[in-house]
């Protein structure tokens, strides 16, 4: 099974996103983590943040390690789930 998560994430400009992508795919589970800058101002960063996993992969995980970068999970834009086996046409567009 595979699972992806696309987050909306507000986070102080530092940690920068760097170091919250690697952090991110260092959580069991994690392949592929990729992170868009959605606004910035004086204060903060929102961002975008993709992530694929394997079944493994648990919402909960994320949020905790987002939290120890002290960073907040805005909202879950959206979730896919699916077999190994099969390829979600919207990953590939």
């Amino acid at each position: 099974m595979r699972v992806v998560y696309d987050l909306d994430v507000l986070k102080p400009h530092e940690p920068g996103n760097d170091l919250i992508a690697r952090s991110l795919k260092a959580i069991p589970g994690v392949k592929y983590v990729a992170i868009k800058i959605d606004e910035i101002d004086n204060v903060t960063t929102s961002v975008f943040i993709t992530i694929q996993g394997t079944g493994d992969l648990e919402l909960e995980n994320i949020k905790e390690k987002l939290e120890e970068l002290n960073c907040a999970l805005h909202s879950l834009d959206k979730v896919y789930i699916y077999d190994d086996d099969w390829l979600c046409e919207t990953e590939t567009k």
